[in-house]
């Protein structure tokens, strides 16, 4: 992460946001946390342990991984600290398909971090333990 990267949310702040979801509160985007699990399809969210297949189709998904994947969750509203692009960017992802099967889940978008970051759009999106989500504006080139 640049100098240029803003902090949109620290840990502390990730509950208080997620339940700060109203009208007139403007664009926002409900994110679950995932790291990717390295040469594998699999994630594992922030808060569990248990890696999981995003993409698997399936009817229903038991209670204990929801509730890991809303403790691993948080609600980014376009503002201040984020450009309102980067929330349509974050809302134009795709469900996954394991998330549809879920009421809580449905609307979620899933935010697959490597090495604790993601590039959408030439903006990377990272989160770090202890300090919260992060946006780094600056223009990012592939590595």
């Amino acid at each position: 992460m640049t100098h240029d990267a803003d902090w949109v949310l620290d840990d502390g702040a990730a509950t208080a946001a997620a339940s700060d979801v109203g009208e007139g509160a403007g664009p926002s985007v409900h994110l679950v946390l995932v790291r990717q699990l390295p040469g594998s399809p699999l994630v594992v969210p922030l808060a569990g342990r248990a890696a999981l297949d995003l993409q698997a189709e399936q009817t229903t998904v038991d209670s204990g991984t929801v509730r890991v994947l809303l403790d691993s969750s948080l609600v980014v509203h376009a503002g201040e600290d984020i450009a309102p692009q980067v929330v349509d960017a974050l809302q134009h992802m795709a469900v996954p398909p394991l998330f549809r099967s879920s009421p809580w889940l449905r609307r979620c978008r899933a935010l697959v971090l490597h090495d604790g970051r993601a590039v959408l759009g030439g903006v990377c999106i990272g989160y770090r333990t202890g300090r919260g989500l992060w946006v780094d504006h600056a223009e990012v080139t592939d590595e």
